[in-house]
């Protein structure tokens, strides 16, 4: 769900024209569309040595410290080594971010005279370079790229779209982004697992899979779950045992074995619905609400229409809440499967 952006190091510096308060709101509204569904990507190996890190450091004092509460908050991800920091409107340069982000922001100068943009257009998309859109740094809230990630914030997962769109269109990037730790709450993931025909995948096991595919680095994975009547009642007993097996199966045939870890936290159906009942799956700061749970992932395509709301940052606090409240149960049982 994350837009994976670069921002031109030497557009950072404000416009000297601007005032100090049109400086804060075109950084705010940056800032604003950055920590909802933007993914900063930064030049070089480490972004300590970056050029973008030089500009954010030589920001005004009021602006400084805007950027830097939101840089020791959200990920960042490092773009390709040949990629120097700038945004050239150049083959080498384009064929580079082309691959790597979705949105190049530049400055209005950058816009107009090397991208041609005229004066009353936003953005531009580049169709020979992989649909990069550049856009002006005074409207990233209105480019074309951050306001359709918007719009699909809110809208219902529809049944019949094969799991793979829904994978690409809403959890990939989130995937990718090094983010180490990802919760998924969701009372009847386990039963719904167990309960799964043998021919199809469980929404558990097809989002095991899909994650452990596109992850960047090592993953560790928290799944909360409840004792259900469906669960209870399988004949043989399932037990923590049962479920830890099955996890170790669903690892031996993980593609590339980025997740090194899954904890199953089981705890009994009506204390977990007294604690929530909603079902959410989460990224660090980032939230995907969902109707019917993981079961969206279910088979070759989604079975039924499900609510589905993406959250992120100030929401998170109140997502982890909720976790920590379910591991606090007297009755909760924990379980770790190394993979």
């Amino acid at each position: 769900m994350l837009v994976p952006f670069v921002l031109d190091a030497d557009s950072v510096v404000p416009d000297a024209g601007w005032t100090p308060a049109q400086q804060s709101v075109v950084h705010l509204a940056l800032l604003d569309t950055w920590k909802r569904v933007g993914l900063l990507v930064y030049d070089g190996a480490l972004f300590s040595h970056s050029r973008i890190k030089q500009s954010i450091d030589a920001l005004p004092p009021k602006l400084a410290p805007l950027w830097q509460e939101v840089l020791e908050r959200l990920p960042i991800a490092p773009g390709p080594l040949e990629w120097d920091g700038l945004v050239g409107n150049n083959q080498a340069s384009l064929e580079v971010l082309g691959a790597a982000v979705k949105v190049a922001v530049v400055d209005d100068a950058k816009a107009e005279v090397d991208f041609l943009l005229r004066e009353d257009e936003l953005f531009k998309c580049l169709e020979g370079f992989g649909g990069l859109e550049i856009c002006r740094l005074l409207a990233v809230a209105q480019g074309k790229t951050f306001t359709a990630v918007d719009a699909l914030c809110g809208q219902h997962i529809q049944a019949g779209i094969s799991y793979s769109e829904l994978w690409a269109t809403r959890f990939r990037a989130l995937a990718r982004a090094p983010i180490k730790s990802i919760a998924v709450v969701d009372r009847y993931s386990i039963s719904q697992h167990f309960e799964c025909p043998n021919h199809y995948l469980s929404g558990l096991e097809r989002f095991i899979r899909l994650l452990d595919e596109e992850a960047n680095g090592p993953r560790y994975v928290t799944v909360f779950s409840a004792w259900t009547v469906e669960l209870n009642q399988r004949q043989p007993q399932v037990s923590l045992d049962t479920i830890a097996e099955e996890i170790r199966r669903i690892g031996s045939h993980l593609p590339r074995h980025q997740i090194k870890r899954v904890q199953v936290i089981m705890i009994p159906n009506a204390i977990f619905g007294q604690v929530h009942h909603d079902r959410f799956v989460r990224f660090g700061d980032y939230i995907w609400d969902l109707g019917i749970g993981i079961k969206v992932f279910e088979g070759p395509a989604v079975g039924e229409t499900s609510a589905a709301s993406f959250k992120s940052c100030l929401l998170a606090p109140s997502y982890s809440n909720v976790e920590v409240t379910l591991k606090q149960q007297a009755r909760a049982r924990t379980i770790e499967i190394p993979l």
